[in-house]
C-alpha cells in the first residue's frame, strides 16, 4: 500500500536517494517543480513510462495541493507496475513552495515574496510593553515589529502608528489582529495586486504554518 508523507519526510527520503516523480500535465511541471523531480503525467503512466524509474529506490509522486487527486492515484499505478517503495506527498508542491523550498523551472528564476522578505524585521513578544519594544525597535532602523510566539509564529503586527502607544501598555493590546500574510513563493506582480487591493505597506510573509519568513514592504516590490 502506497505510504502518504509529508515535507519532512520528502526532504528524508531525498538525502537518502529516493527519485522524485511530478505527475501532473507536462507543462506545469516545465514552469516549475521540486528539484529533481521528473515528469511523468498521470495520463502517460504507462508500463513503459514506469521503466526511467529504478524499481530499488523509493518512488515520491505528487501533484499540486491537498485537493488533486493525481498523485494518489499515481501512487496505486506504481504500485499495480510492481514497485514496492511507492510514497505519495500528499500536500503536492503547493506546500513544497510554500515553505520557500528550493524550485527548479522556466519560471524558478522568477523573484518572489520570499527573496524579497526583510528577514531581520524586529520580533517581539505579545506581553511586552510598547516602550520596551518601541526603543528596541528604533534602534535597529525599523518603525514595525512583528509579534510572534516562541515558535515565530505570527500573532500580529505592531504598526508604526500602534508604536506610539503609550509605553506601559502590552503589545498584545495595541497590535493589529491576524495581518494578512502571503507565503514565499507568492510572485511580485501577486504581492503589487496584494498590497494595492488591501491598501497595506507591509506584510508578513510566513510558511503554511504561520512561521515568520520575513516582512515585505510594497516598497520592495
Amino acid at each position: 500500500m502506497p505510504a502518504q508523507i509529508g515535507r519532512d519526510e520528502v526532504q528524508r527520503l531525498i538525502r537518502e536517494g529516493a527519485q522524485v516523480v511530478e505527475v501532473l500535465p507536462a507543462e506545469m511541471h516545465r514552469k516549475e517543480h521540486v528539484p529533481g523531480a521528473i515528469s511523468i503525467p498521470l495520463t502517460k503512466m504507462s508500463r513503459a513510462a514506469a521503466e526511467r524509474l529504478d524499481r530499488h529506490r523509493p518512488v515520491i509522486v505528487y501533484c499540486y495541493d491537498l485537493q488533486c487527486d493525481l498523485s494518489a492515484r499515481a501512487a496505486w499505478v506504481l504500485e499495480s507496475f510492481g514497485f514496492e517503495q511507492v510514497h505519495d506527498y500528499v500536500a503536492g508542491k503547493q506546500d513544497w513552495f510554500a515553505f520557500g523550498l528550493p524550485m527548479e523551472g522556466e519560471e524558478a528564476g522568477e523573484p518572489r515574496a520570499g527573496d524579497r522578505a526583510a528577514r531581520d524585521v524586529p520580533t517581539c513578544g505579545p506581553s511586552e510593553r510598547v516602550g520596551a519594544v518601541r526603543a528596541r525597535v528604533r534602534a535597529a532602523g525599523w518603525d514595525t515589529c512583528v509579534v510572534v510566539n516562541e515558535r515565530r509564529i505570527v500573532l500580529g503586527l505592531l504598526r508604526p502608528r500602534a508604536m506610539e502607544s503609550a509605553a506601559e501598555a502590552p503589545v498584545e493590546d495595541v497590535m493589529e489582529l491576524g495581518p494578512v500574510s502571503a507565503r514565499p513563493d507568492a510572485t511580485l506582480a501577486e504581492m503589487r495586486e496584494h498590497f494595492e487591493r488591501l491598501d497595506l505597506e507591509s506584510s508578513p510573509i510566513t510558511t503554511s504554518y504561520g512561521k515568520l519568513v520575513g516582512l515585505l514592504r510594497r516598497e520592495d516590490v
